[in-house]
């Protein structure tokens, strides 16, 4: 690998992994977050929710925004700087002051819950007391929440001093989201995105199809693992990928269950008939498993690159199960694959982009945001995902928000999509984020996100 540390090279790792949703997966982000949040609503309003709450998403995309925290018990959505303090705040829909929020936080405005989520990056915390949403399969849900709110409110005639809907939100997820339920088709999410899954997911180019296998050169190890089951992944990369998807990797891992994963002692178990069949002690190559575990994977790695502790990057979307567990207990270099880049824009820092080896171009398909999605993505009421200009009386522009630390310190490099990179050639070298520096820009590829520009 190159020698110099601020740099990131593909060519360096012996080897390289997939995650699937949202990283090889490119969805329809405005189509997916409508069934997403009608899902969750109908779910709701079978528990004897009021059907209020269920309203046109497109109504209220303003209010969704990635990275946003639930205060549960308080029935406030909070956005959080890089310290653990309070950016802004709503009760339900209702954006709250900066007199309010002192009013309830106190006046240094630090969120008492913000040491354990920055300790180890868990989406909910203890008790259930806050959840955070970071992937468009649970950020709708924060519309829901907040109609909860709203209408427990008005039902009561003032705020409650404690509300305990949380609960049958995360029973929701689960009623759509567990893996039994694909197979059952049973819920309101699978059932729908069987019927006419093109309608969700977006096939790759053949310029990342090309990359793909041009990475499996040099005896470098290329996998797939994924924590969606077997019928629903295999679903999604064959629409992504095309029938013959096991040509561009090594070996398959579903059901991988991250950011556990990589703590857990869970026995791989080998794909028989398209379900989990025995368990087995080592890995083959070419072989779909599910389950597993970090230390049994290193082993199939060390094995098949012939090197006693492999390099390995993997490229993910989520900074709970993605790249914190990857990097803090896999020693795993990442690369986030973050779209909200794309939605804010960015200023390419070379002209590198303009020089690809491969096409990728976007008139082969459309791959890349649409005017429609960045305006499900972006927000002008909670404002930017890397930065809070209120919170930067020096104007350095770093990122300062609880996302923009956790990016810089836990991920080699960022990009929109995987497209950006696949037009590269496997040995160009990146400036990596600087993750002793919070905030840090440094690696983001093409170019730094307008709202870090001076």
């Amino acid at each position: 690998m190159n020698d110099d540390s601020s740099m990131f090279c593909l060519a360096g790792y012996d080897a390289i992994g997939f995650d699937l949703d949202h990283t090889l997966a490119k969805y329809k982000l405005v189509d997916l977050m409508n069934l997403t949040y009608d899902s969750l609503c109908e779910s709701l309003i079978k528990k004897g929710y009021n059907p209020k709450i269920k309203d046109k998403l497109d109504v209220h995309k303003d209010f969704i925004c990635k990275g946003l925290f639930l205060d549960s018990e308080k029935g406030n959505i909070l956005k959080l700087s890089h310290d653990g303090k309070i950016l802004r705040c709503s009760h339900g829909t209702r954006m709250m002051d900066k007199a309010e929020i002192i009013s309830v936080y106190g006046p240094d405005l630090h969120w008492e819950h913000f040491e354990e989520a920055i300790g180890n990056v868990k989406s909910v915390g203890k008790d259930m007391k806050y959840r955070f949403f970071e992937n468009y399969f649970d950020i709708p849900a924060l519309v829901c929440c907040a109609h909860i709110v709203d209408i427990l409110d008005e039902e009561n005639g003032e705020p409650l001093k404690k509300y305990d809907f949380w609960k049958d939100v995360n029973h929701s997820f689960g009623e759509n989201y567990i893996p039994t339920q694909f197979a059952k088709n049973a819920g309101w999410f699978f059932p729908r995105l069987k019927e006419n899954p093109k309608t969700y997911l977006q096939p790759s180019s053949n310029g990342v199809k090309d990359w793909l296998k041009e990475l499996k050169g040099d005896k470098r190890v290329v996998f797939l693992m994924t924590s969606s089951a077997i019928d629903f992944a295999g679903l999604v990369i064959e629409i992504v990928l095309g029938s013959d998807w096991r040509n561009y990797f090594d070996i398959y891992i579903t059901d991988a269950k991250k950011p556990g994963f990589f703590t857990n002692n869970n026995k791989f178990k080998s794909i028989e008939a398209g379900i989990p069949g025995e368990e087995v002690n080592s890995l083959e190559p070419g072989i779909t498993y599910s389950g597993g575990n970090y230390a049994d994977l290193m082993k199939f790695l060390e094995k098949q690159t012939g090197k006693s502790d492999p390099k390995v990057v993997y490229f993910g979307d989520s900074l709970c199960s993605d790249s914190f567990p990857a990097k803090v207990y896999g020693n795993w270099d990442v690369v986030l694959v973050l779209e909200e880049m794309e939605a804010e824009g960015y200023h390419p820092g070379s002209k590198d982009i303009l020089e690809t080896k491969r096409k990728v171009p976007k008139h082969e398909v459309n791959l890349y945001i649409n005017p429609e999605e960045e305006q499900y993505i972006l927000s002008e009421g909670w404002g930017s995902f890397f930065y809070h200009e209120e919170e930067d009386p020096k104007h350095d522009k770093h990122m300062n928000t609880y996302w923009g630390r956790t990016i810089s310190q836990y991920n080699a490099i960022a990009v929109p999509t995987v497209e950006y990179i696949a037009g590269m050639p496997i040995n160009h070298q990146y400036k990596k984020f600087n993750s002793s520096e919070v905030g840090n820009t440094e690696g983001f590829y093409p170019g730094k996100p307008k709202p870090l520009l001076p």
